[in-house]
């Protein structure tokens, strides 16, 4: 996790390159959901499906767990640092990235180990397809608001 700096241009880099990583892993996310999403139309047997799905919830927990514990951290730091009273957007969108979280965590401790009837799991990877769409979506605004927004004061 980079250490909030009172320079906004520092922090601002940090916050760039930790974003960069954190972004890389959400494609992963995403190529995780589709190979669970494919495995399941019965490309792959139960034993494919199960590996694939405990590789998922792995990457899922993942990603909140940065998201919540690092980026959004140094994000609200970043914000602070410039003093612009963007801060105030993560007041908006924060619950919201929580209900998410919410979902993604149930779905991890209903299928993290790879077990769940192929009927609830494409009703439930449905739902948490849904879950991931908002909460990118959430998290867009965030970064935008919060970072990208600093983009031309840090340069």
């Amino acid at each position: 996790m980079p250490n909030a700096s009172p320079d906004p241009q520092v922090q601002f880099a940090a916050v760039e390159e930790l974003l960069t990583r954190w972004l890389k892993e959400r494609r992963e996310v995403l190529g995780k959901y589709t190979e669970i999403a494919v495995a399941i139309d019965g490309v792959l047997g139960p034993d494919g499906v199960a590996t694939r799905q405990a590789a998922l919830c792995q990457i899922l927990v993942d990603y909140v767990s940065v998201g919540h514990f690092e980026v959004f951290h140094e994000l609200l730091a970043e914000a602070e640092s410039f003093g612009d009273g963007t801060s105030s957007l993560a007041q908006n969108v924060m619950p919201a990235i929580a209900d998410t979280t919410e979902v993604i965590m149930a779905y991890d401790e209903k299928y993290g180990e790879g077990v769940g009837t192929e009927k609830k799991l494409k009703r439930d990877l449905s739902a948490l397809g849904e879950a991931l769409e908002a909460r990118f979506a959430l998290e867009d605004q965030l970064i935008a608001g919060l970072h990208n927004s600093h983009r031309r004061q840090a340069g």
